[in-house]
């Protein structure tokens, strides 16, 4: 049997990885293309990115995603579905979902990416046990943490305990 492990993504991401999170989505053709109101959009854009470049990541988790304790995300409940590097679909969580260990037992995803990103289960969400979940099946989707531009309150909180 040859089954291909599946990749596992964290938010441990180089300095030239957060370097191209900047770059232009567009040629310069396509912004040769461009009305006056688009490119003021773009220009705006870059202006603020380079005021504020990226620092750090936070990826979405998914069904598959695991804790540092051994937990796995079995069933996940937000309504956005990835497709895995592998072709495979995969859920993502959000808080409020659970964690179930090989033992049995099950904790509670207490913390996500806040109300205003559908509180969806990020690398780094805590459980209601105090565990953490440390990957995720899907590398496509994340937040970008810029420097000099502050979190939402409730995007992972410090929890208590």
């Amino acid at each position: 049997m040859n089954a291909a492990f599946p990749l596992l993504y964290t938010n441990e991401v180089s300095p030239e990885f957060l370097r191209t999170l900047d770059d232009s989505p567009y040629t310069e053709q396509q912004l040769a293309g461009f009305n006056e109101q688009a490119l003021a959009i773009v220009s705006k854009n870059q202006v603020y990115a380079r005021a504020h470049p990226p620092i750090g990541i936070y990826r979405v988790a998914t069904e598959g995603s695991q804790t540092r304790n051994g937990g796995v995300i079995q069933q996940a409940t937000a309504p956005l579905v990835f497709t895995l590097d592998n072709g495979q679909p995969a859920r993502a969580a959000q808080k409020g979902d659970y964690v179930v260990y090989d033992d049995g037992r099950m904790a509670q995803i207490v913390t996500g990416s806040g109300e205003d990103n559908s509180n969806v289960a990020l690398v780094g969400s805590y459980l209601s046990n105090g565990d953490e979940i440390i990957n995720t099946l899907q590398g496509a989707c994340l937040f970008v943490v810029r420097e000099g531009v502050p979190k939402a309150e409730d995007f992972l909180p410090a929890i208590e305990g």
